[in-house]
């Protein structure tokens, strides 16, 4: 049977455990105030408290069996245990509080196993222990989320019971700053090893070619497959019959070593994800593919490179979400917008996700001419923002932003500026400061999108975690001078008049300023 903590039951939880912190005078009025209440959470049978049990944190489960009497080994019966927040220091990390914990615990049968949280260069978290008391209880899914702080790579040894029988019983697999290779690879593996798997998610391990083959080979039922910036990968091969999601982003262009290539050939994945050289990455049929995420990286557009992506591109030309940055619409622009010729092979695309910068006028109208060669667009997503901030501008010390938008040369406008966005209803401006950049696209949305409803402008401020609807209330309270905030709030206010009279090929359409960017749809 299937438990979820409502909120009800945590408020209930929780004030029990507020009650240990009451003065004795302050548990007597409690008492009487409570005296004539059912106590709802006491009267749920042990079983049901035990499944409450496993959805909560470890910190918290250890500390109900203070409660009361009943309370005092309920929790050791948990079939969920979570340290969401390990131990640390900067000297070596005292673990002992788990392993006094996991001794105490009388499960049979543990559902769900986690240990997440940073470890320092001196620490040692015990992986093989844990892993070993997981897979003794037939746990079903297993995370080891370590996060290593130190500046050189640690990659943690995991137990040779994960590859032996012992695993079998594993569905979801999570693992982190892990060495993931067999103990012995050069002898057989057991058949029932990872047997059960459906998910699994590999991020920032030392990993090998043979690896990744073996696990799809053991793990016939996997569904989900995660390699996020691993290390030790030449030539990954994914295939299998049963995959669904298919996420790979690869290191760095100054840690990628040896890798040189990525084939995926999975008929019945619906997303996948790709972030690293396009050159690399080779797609075969995945003739249900939905939902695509592709981040390529600044490559010279050679003969090779072309061949490459337009192979590539014909793979792909029946998705109908697309989430990509500049690599793709470049290579579009240079081989058809620079000849005056439409490109028309995104026939299905009805959801696209723009991330990343647009530096220049003809950067924007060959985004824009894209979303026009896509027929059956409903809703387009721009998002400004790079790991250094916004790409139309930058911050300088006095709190001023200056326009990294440029118009020379280069920005030469290509002869095919594309049609109108005939079915486009919703569109979404992310990280906006009013640049000309942005204006220019936010300028040429209107003026194409016959059908538009909505369009959303997210002001860019200083810390993107802490959004506004007022460029204001950011430089208030970051005590810059109020003349500075006047002129801010000025400017804010002319970009808004300028945009509402932008003339709009669509009668309906709304504009809108906001602060918490809607992501639900993607």
């Amino acid at each position: 049977m299937e438990v979820v903590m409502d909120s009800s039951l945590r408020r209930l939880v929780n004030r029990r455990l507020e009650w240990l912190e009451m003065t004795k005078d302050q548990v007597s009025d409690w008492n009487a105030g409570t005296t004539r209440r059912r106590d709802r959470l006491s009267a749920l049978p042990n079983t049901v408290l035990s499944r409450i049990l496993s959805k909560m944190p470890m910190d918290s489960v250890v500390r109900t069996s203070i409660l009361s009497k009943r309370w005092s080994n309920l929790w050791k019966h948990t079939q969920g245990v979570d340290f969401h927040s390990l131990p640390f220091s900067d000297n070596q990390a005292d673990y002992s509080p788990i392993t006094r914990c996991l001794d105490l615990l009388l499960s049979p049968q543990i559902i769900k196993f986690a240990a997440v949280g940073h470890v320092s260069e001196r620490s040692n978290p015990d992986v093989v222990r844990w892993v070993n008391f997981a897979l003794s209880k037939n746990v079903r899914q297993l995370t080891i989320g370590l996060m290593s702080v130190s500046l050189a790579r640690r990659f943690f040894q995991l137990p040779e019971s994960l590859f032996s029988n012992r695993s079998k019983t594993l569905e979801h697999l999570v693992l982190s700053f892990v060495d993931f290779t067999p103990p012995r690879p050069s002898q057989p593996i057991a058949a029932s090893v990872f047997s059960s798997l459906k998910l699994l998610v590999l991020t920032h391990c030392k990993l090998a070619d043979a690896t990744v083959d073996l696990c799809l080979r053991k793990c016939g039922l996997l569904e989900e497959l995660v390699i996020n910036m691993c290390e030790g990968l030449k030539n990954v091969n994914i295939s299998g019959p049963n995959l669904r999601l298919i996420s790979f982003r690869c290191l760095e262009d100054s840690d990628d070593g040896e890798f040189r290539s990525i084939r995926v050939d999975a008929p019945l994945v619906g997303n996948l994800v790709y972030s690293g050289d396009l050159t690399k990455f080779y797609l075969n049929n995945c003739p249900v593919l939905q939902i695509l995420l592709l981040q390529g990286r600044e490559e010279p557009m050679n003969e090779a490179y072309t061949v490459h992506v337009r192979e590539l591109i014909d793979q792909i030309r029946h998705v109908n979400t697309m989430i990509l940055n500049f690599a793709v619409v470049e290579f579009v622009a240079k081989e058809y917008y620079t000849r005056g010729i439409p490109f028309q092979t995104f026939q299905n695309l009805t959801h696209v996700f723009w991330y990343g910068p647009l530096k220049s006028p003809n950067a924007v109208y060959n985004l824009v001419a894209f979303l026009g060669d896509c027929p059956s667009l409903i809703e387009v997503a721009v998002d400004f923002r790079e790991e250094s901030g916004a790409v139309f501008c930058q911050c300088i010390s006095e709190g001023h932003v200056a326009d990294e938008y440029e118009e020379g040369e280069s920005s030469q406008r290509n002869p095919y500026e594309g049609g109108n966005l005939e079915k486009l209803e919703i569109a979404e401006v992310r990280c906006f400061s009013g640049f000309k950049g942005e204006m220019l696209l936010v300028r040429l949305l209107l003026e194409k999108a016959v059908n538009l409803r909505k369009l959303w402008l997210f002001w860019r401020l200083g810390d993107l975690s802490v959004m506004h609807d007022n460029v204001l209330q950011d430089i208030t309270k970051s005590g810059y001078p109020q003349q500075l905030s006047d002129t801010i709030q000025e400017e804010a206010n002319s970009i808004i008049a300028t945009i509402l009279d932008f003339r709009k090929a669509s009668p309906r359409a709304r504009i809108k300023f906001g602060q918490e960017w809607r992501i639900e749809s993607w």
